[in-house]
């Protein structure tokens, strides 16, 4: 699931009493953003969170937030 989709998904889900919960996750996932990672040794280019600099994209948070939601 791309990061736009991610976000998509979850402002579905925000309409209702859940409203205010799902408002904290978006801000969660907006901290997560993925940044491309020009690499200068031989490895290719990639995507990293921008948060969780020694992670790949999705990093652990993103991962645990898809997995939740399905």
């Amino acid at each position: 699931m791309t990061h736009d989709e991610l976000l998509a998904e979850i402002n579905l889900a925000s309409r209702g009493e859940y409203a205010s919960l799902a408002v904290a996750l978006i801000a969660v996932v907006e901290l997560h953003k993925p940044m491309l990672w020009k690499n200068l040794g031989n490895d290719t280019d990639g995507y990293k969170c921008q948060v969780c600099e020694g992670n790949s994209y999705p990093c652990p948070t993103i991962q645990a937030i898809e997995k939740d939601i399905g």
